[in-house]
């Protein structure tokens, strides 16, 4: 399994020289069957634009986007998409809600000629929506995919997929059910709104995989004192996390908007720091656009 990052930042894009290392495209990654070379796409955020460049000569055609929430940063690549314009191409859009033409229409909304010049009939890809929730397990190609609601402001799907025997699991937009409990889906009432079982559950659900891709924003600093609340993660509960649920390599991922390449830099020198004193031995690194890791 490849894992291609074509955007990692969070809430906005940060274009500028200072944000060059680890780049400023919002949430898009591709896996990659190398086997076959087929793949699918994690969320449609700005960095989908870049991926478009490369899929233009691929010899494969026929895809799925599975979107972990409508939220600005994680659609606004989705009108970019060059694939989306050209007829051999086959795509089904998957996301969080309750039907497929909630799905149609909550994208349609961002091509409304007040936002966008262009709208779906300017798009000539054969396109499909359809609906993605935490009962839901499907198969593309060879890749098995089911899904696990997160602790967001707004439904938002952690996405787990596996390949022969190598599992990655998609976690983003997610705040420690622990430190502040956003509005739960109608499908988890039987947990009675309380954070210790769901962060059981989701320490379940994140078992042994082989790479977690977290949401990382915030130091721990900031987020005790400005973004409790907000829907995001501190790393230090990221790196928490993964060490409950045994993840045997962690990737930073949501980088905050204005975290300059030199700041994340600092805070990963500091990182390694600790996992040296604490004699933590797991594999941990920041996401970086277009870098390919390989599982």
């Amino acid at each position: 399994m490849l894992v291609n990052f074509f955007g990692s930042r969070g809430s906005l894009p940060s274009p500028g020289l200072e944000y060059n290392e680890y780049g400023g495209n919002t949430s898009c990654i591709q896996i990659v069957d190398k086997e076959t070379s087929n793949f699918i796409i994690l969320d449609g955020g700005t960095g989908l634009r870049n991926l478009a460049t490369k899929l233009l000569n691929s010899d494969i055609t026929e895809s799925i986007i599975l979107l972990s929430h409508f939220h600005w940063d994680h659609i606004l690549g989705i009108p970019f998409f060059k694939p989306f314009y050209i007829p051999k191409f086959k795509f089904t859009i998957y996301g969080p809600k309750k039907t497929k033409e909630e799905m149609y229409n909550t994208i349609n909304h961002v091509l409304a000629e007040d936002y966008f010049p262009v709208n779906f009939e300017n798009f000539k890809a054969d396109i499909k929506f359809d609906t993605f929730d935490e009962h839901k397990k499907i198969q593309f190609k060879n890749f098995k995919i089911e899904a696990l609601w997160t602790n967001h402001p707004c439904y938002t799907l952690s996405y787990k997929i596996s390949l022969g025997n190598k599992t990655l699991v998609y976690l983003t937009d997610h705040e420690p059910y622990t430190e502040r409990l956003h509005k739960v889906h109608p499908q988890l009432e039987s947990y009675n709104n309380s954070g210790s079982l769901l962060q059981a559950r989701l320490i379940n659900y994140l078992a042994d995989c082989d790479l977690l891709i977290i949401d990382a924003e915030y130091t721990k600093h900031e987020y005790k004192n400005k973004y409790r609340g907000w829907g995001h993660s501190s790393i230090n509960d990221s790196i928490q996390l993964a060490l409950e649920c045994r993840a045997k390599q962690v990737i930073l991922h949501h980088h905050g908007q204005e975290r300059t390449d030199e700041q994340i830099n600092m805070i990963y020198s500091q990182l390694m720091q600790l996992f040296k004193q604490s004699n933590i031995n797991i594999k941990c690194t920041y996401a970086k656009e277009n870098s390919c890791l390989e599982i």
